[in-house]
């Protein structure tokens, strides 16, 4: 993969593998068969150690050698490193502002916009990735990396629509994708 490509899902349960066949595509599409987890949308270490098993075993199952994490305290050589060994990257779904805290923090979203490679925003994942979101009328920001808002988790039937006056908003449904090539 040399042009970087975002696919961004309303949500998937990773547990029921809700979305498998598209994992297993991007497993398929990989060449390096390396990706690399940013695994940082919760509180709770205990919660994250459990998810970290399910995905490895998730990726496994569908094409990928090696899921790598990246750490909080990772150096910037490090970042480097695992940016640089994979064509796949991925954000989880969990806590929109953690997520979005954590990547500023570290100043990963400059990385982002420059990978070349794909990203798998899911859920919160998605959000940080787009101009952002409204959710019971709170605003969360994304980093723009493409350049529209997204409703997560949309459900058709609802009025999620009305909090946005003439901006382009993707609406994604639980369980589908679309796919963006910045």
């Amino acid at each position: 993969m040399v042009k970087q490509m975002i696919i961004l899902q309303g949500g998937e349960d990773v547990r029921k593998r809700t979305n498998e066949s598209l994992i297993k595509k991007i497993g398929e599409i990989s060449i390096s068969k390396r990706i690399l987890v940013i695994p940082w949308s919760g509180e709770s270490d205990q919660k994250e150690k459990e998810y970290r098993t399910i995905l490895c075993n998730y990726f496994s199952d569908n094409g990928f050698q090696e899921t790598l994490f990246l750490e909080k305290n990772d150096m910037n050589d490090v970042i480097d490193k695992k940016f640089d060994s994979v064509d796949v990257i991925y954000l989880p779904g969990g806590d929109t502002g953690i997520l979005y805290k954590e990547l500023e923090k570290h100043s990963l979203q400059h990385r982002l916009m420059k990978f070349n490679g794909l990203i798998l925003g899911n859920s919160a994942g998605a959000i940080v990735l787009t101009r952002g979101t409204w959710k019971e009328g709170i605003f969360y920001p994304g980093f723009g990396i493409v350049d529209f808002y997204i409703s997560v988790h949309y459900i058709p039937e609802s009025d999620q629509l009305a909090e946005i006056d003439s901006t382009l908003k993707i609406n994604i449904p639980e369980n589908m994708w679309i796919t963006v090539t910045p």
